[in-house]
């Protein structure tokens, strides 16, 4: 298999627009409020920032990026600490009576809190406040969202935090690149998170080329080889491989590892790793999300039908691989987000300190 003309053409234009200094979305209190992780806490990797991260990039599931971007921006910072602050997590959950919080098993499998209209209540303490019930307040999502924190904090969390489990997966996996799979494993299995987003934020924190100095688990983590599949990317790729092509998450991922393996992505920029399938990926989100290329005021919006480089089987703009009926085949993948920090509208990217 030859390189797709397509994915090079997607990737030298998604190289040449990238923007170094630009700040993650996920540390800009401009565009999320108090979800913002703090840029030096993050570098540090410390528990608190890392616990946010993941509560803020698993919360873009089901609906529009956008729409959970302003949800995020809306709230109080006494909201976002219920959902996002590991101590009040943890304080929480020591102090409340209820036995299932006491163990990730009974948690998991016992917690009934669920939400009927505007009323948010459980079967074993009806009427007693608890955090999960607050969370799920907070999240205005499906009642059994509201476990999400604890749940991670139960599975990943307690008995010395995240780094102990990093340095258990470091210890049985002497490959940076397996250690990363493992990892996104882990936190897979934390209530409503799954393999899409538990990629995302793995490879948040271990992909330097997405966010320069601001991933703590690199080198000993390499998020390189790891692919998120969003709608954009499933779309794109299926709009690029043989028609009868299997359309799961996993035979999606391997074709953008196979295109990555033929590219060299530091003759476009010296600075880039040869081999990154998780910046193919992005590329291809980049390119194919409309919002996102309308948000930067993308000339193509403008045109009437493809500009000279266009890659026009996958340019969202003249709708070339909107029209085939295997575009909304997607039944298969959860909807949400990839974590590009030029994936939304408004406000405009803040940048970092020279």
């Amino acid at each position: 298999m030859g390189v797709s003309k397509a994915v090079k053409a997607v990737v030298r234009w998604y190289v040449d627009r990238q923007q170094t200094d630009e700040l993650p979305f996920y540390c800009d209190a401009a565009r999320i409020g108090a979800f913002a992780v703090e840029p030096d806490e993050l570098a540090a990797g410390t528990e608190a920032a890392v616990f946010r991260l993941f509560v803020t990039l698993s919360m873009y599931q089901a609906l529009r990026d956008v729409v959970i971007m302003r949800q995020q921006h809306s709230l109080p910072r006494e909201s976002t600490r219920v959902v996002a602050d590991i101590a009040t997590v943890k304080r929480s959950i020591s102090r409340h009576v209820c036995p299932k919080l006491r163990s990730v098993q009974t948690f998991e499998e016992g917690c009934d809190v669920a939400k009927e209209g505007g009323i948010v209540d459980c079967s074993s303490h009806p009427g007693l406040t608890c955090h999960v019930k607050d969370a799920t307040l907070v999240f205005k999502r499906m009642g059994d969202m509201g476990k999400l924190p604890t749940s991670a904090w139960l599975r990943l969390w307690i008995d010395g935090g995240v780094r102990a489990r990093m340095v258990e997966v470091c210890e049985e996996e002497p490959s940076p690149t397996k250690r990363a799979a493992l990892l996104v494993e882990r936190f897979a299995a934390v209530h409503r998170v799954g393999r899409k987003l538990a990629t995302m934020f793995v490879s948040a924190l271990s992909t330097p080329s997405l966010a320069p100095g601001l991933t703590p688990w690199s080198p000993d983590i390499d998020g390189n080889e790891l692919v998120v599949v969003d709608t954009n990317v499933a779309r794109a790729v299926d709009a690029l491989r043989a028609a009868d092509a299997p359309r799961t998450y996993e035979a999606r991922a391997r074709w953008v590892r196979e295109q990555a393996a033929l590219i060299d992505l530091s003759v476009f920029r010296p600075d880039l790793p040869a081999y990154s399938p998780r910046l193919v990926q992005e590329a291809l989100y980049a390119f194919c999300s409309k919002s996102n290329r309308v948000a930067r005021e993308d000339p193509c919006m403008q045109r009437a039908g493809p500009c000279a480089l266009c890659t026009s089987a996958l340019c969202p703009f003249i709708g070339g691989w909107t029209k085939s009926p295997r575009a909304n085949e997607c039944a298969d993948l959860k909807i949400g987000a990839s974590f590009s920090a030029s994936s939304f509208a408004d406000p405009p990217p803040t940048r970092r300190a020279p």
